[in-house]
């Protein structure tokens, strides 16, 4: 069964990159043009754009948020990255912003990156919470794959890809810690198990790191 290394003490290797929080903005399609007051209880808003163009600009948000979310670690609702992932941020976010452009010129995307202290890191909790909430994103991934399949086993191809997106998530770990690669290889080697059994390690593993990220 997939455990966790549940130590009490987590042991910290030295960090060999530069974590930074990133902050993503991009242009609203709910840009207000007018508003004013009917009544005491009804407020009239004109937007800025049309629907046909609003719905445009959501979907460039959400094109970009989501190759965004894909290569970033969500920690409390904050997006964290290393220097290895600076420029894809920078050509991401780019791309972004001539998308937008091209549907209007006042529209932008743009990011900001701020460095967070190593000393934090490693003196405090902070590192704990970061590792958590990896694997946490890692298990999470994982059973929204699984929980949906009907069959005894997962089938061939579905532990491919699932594996191939495993592959691709050893570059949130941001910390270059070990724990992070030994999940991704167990949860790996657990694929042939069957269905049941995957989905339920995989959600008693959420479950815990829920608890433990509840109680820092």
């Amino acid at each position: 069964m997939l455990e966790l290394e549940r130590k009490p003490e987590i042991e910290k290797p030295e960090l060999r990159r530069r974590i930074y929080i990133v902050r993503v903005e991009m242009s609203s399609p709910e840009r207000v043009e007018e508003a004013r007051m009917i009544d005491d209880n009804t407020k009239e808003i004109r937007y800025a754009f049309p629907k046909s163009v609003r719905q445009k600009i959501e979907r460039v948000r959400n094109k970009y948020k989501n190759l965004l979310y894909g290569i970033t670690v969500n920690f409390y609702g904050l997006q964290m990255i290393d220097d290895r992932k600076v420029e894809e941020i920078r050509k991401i976010v780019s791309e972004a912003d001539r998308e937008l452009r091209e549907i209007d010129a006042s529209l932008s995307a743009r990011y900001i990156l701020v460095p967070v202290s190593e000393e934090a890191i490693e003196k405090g909790e902070l590192y704990t919470k970061i590792l958590y909430a990896i694997q946490y994103q890692i298990c999470k991934e994982v059973f929204q794959r699984v929980k949906d399949l009907k069959s005894d086993t997962p089938r061939k191809v579905t532990k491919e890809s699932i594996r191939d997106m495993l592959e691709r998530m050893r570059e949130l770990n941001i910390l270059g810690d070990e724990k992070i690669d030994r999940l991704i290889d167990s949860i790996s080697k657990m694929l042939d198990m069957r269905t049941e059994e995957i989905k339920r390690a995989i959600l008693e593993e959420l479950e815990w790191l829920e608890r433990e990220l509840e109680l820092l």
